[in-house]
């Protein structure tokens, strides 16, 4: 399994159209220089009225799939 983090600052008006099914993927660079698309909903449980901001980490398997999503 692979593990990358990566920092996240959406506002609320790009964190709506999560909500309005406009965004399925949000796009990330990892801090170990690889570009991440990750299926939008995931980031759902982090929303607050300022938007989606932190420092995440993603653990992919060795088919490419979201294993887990966490806020550090």
């Amino acid at each position: 399994m692979r593990r990358f983090e990566f920092e996240l600052a959406l506002s609320a008006s790009k964190t709506r159209s999560l909500y309005e099914g406009q965004a399925r993927y949000i796009l990330v660079a990892s801090k170990q220089g690889k570009k991440l698309q990750l299926p939008a909903a995931n980031f759902r449980d982090y929303v607050s009225a300022a938007g989606i901001y932190g420092h995440f980490t993603v653990e992919i398997d060795a088919n490419n799939k979201l294993v887990a999503l966490q806020k550090i």
